[in-house]
């Protein structure tokens, strides 16, 4: 399997930034045999979508398939050059997605809320599948809120955006949990987060609490096998426009990936 960490914050060292690390560490640890993709938007170039609705027609895209030979597919795709394309690629080849995201007054801070933005692409795309086979078809995901607390308007727009964009791209939010208030300033987690509840228009918050040390989130699914995830690892020397042949995804710039093998050497890569 092979699972992306999305992180909201523009603070590259701020609670967010902490908790994903140690979210990023916990699945390496216990899940040796998967891929972990760590994605700060502090660290990548993505741009605001502008409503052109050019993605609405789709342009050739440039993949690779196991074998490591390029294959060119029709999709849907932003027209801007930009990180995006890396964060498209990752998110297509995901069997699990975990955004890890503070709250800017109740809702996503502007960064994220670009990458939210930008998967407008897939709102198309999915108008081209049945409706019975997109809800078959949707991979977890899990969203973690992040604060230091004090705001008495909660976090309600942050939970639907990150709901309504990611269900585009193919995932189900299926856990948020609360870690407002509960990790300080240097990044320690000094309170058990909480299990939030989802419900249409809102939230409602549980009894249930998670131990206070980040866990793999899907330790009862399969485990996923990346192996096979050539985009993500040899398009490092491959400079296409999208817009003319597409891009295909990298694991350097504003991007980490893990493994046990990988821990061992350094735990992959980071640029930006």
């Amino acid at each position: 399997m092979k699972r992306v960490i999305v992180v909201g914050s523009p603070r590259s060292k701020g609670r967010s930034a902490h908790l994903a690390e140690m979210l990023f560490e916990a699945n390496i640890d216990e899940c040796p045999e998967d891929e972990i993709f760590l994605v700060p938007v502090s660290e990548v170039e993505v741009g605001p979508c502008i409503g052109c609705g050019a993605c609405r027609k789709k342009m050739e895209v440039i993949s690779c398939d196991e074998d490591g030979n390029e294959v060119p597919e029709s999709k849907h795709r932003c027209i801007f050059d930009d990180d995006m394309q890396t964060l498209y690629d990752l998110l297509d080849d995901a069997d699990e997605l975990i955004v890890v995201s503070p709250i800017y007054f109740s809702g996503a801070p502007a960064p994220m809320k670009c990458v939210l933005d930008r998967l407008q692409p897939y709102f198309w795309a999915s108008r081209e599948v049945a409706l019975e086979e997109r809800l078959a078809n949707k991979r977890p995901a899990t969203l973690h809120v992040v604060g230091e607390g004090n705001d008495p308007h909660g976090f309600d727009p942050l939970v639907s955006e990150v709901r309504s964009a990611t269900a585009v791209a193919g995932f189900r939010l299926e856990r948020v949990l609360d870690w407002v208030g509960k990790i300080d300033e240097s990044g320690e987690i000094i309170a058990e987060a909480t299990v939030v509840e989802i419900v249409q228009g809102g939230q409602k918050t549980t009894e249930s609490e998670v131990q206070n040390r980040p866990k793999a989130t899907s330790a009862s699914r399969p485990k996923l096998d990346l192996s096979s995830n050539k985009r993500a690892r040899q398009s490092a020397d491959n400079n296409r426009k999208p817009s003319q042949q597409g891009k295909k995804g990298n694991t350097q710039k504003g991007e980490r990936k893990g493994s046990q093998q990988g821990k061992q050497q350094g735990k992959g890569k980071r640029r930006g």
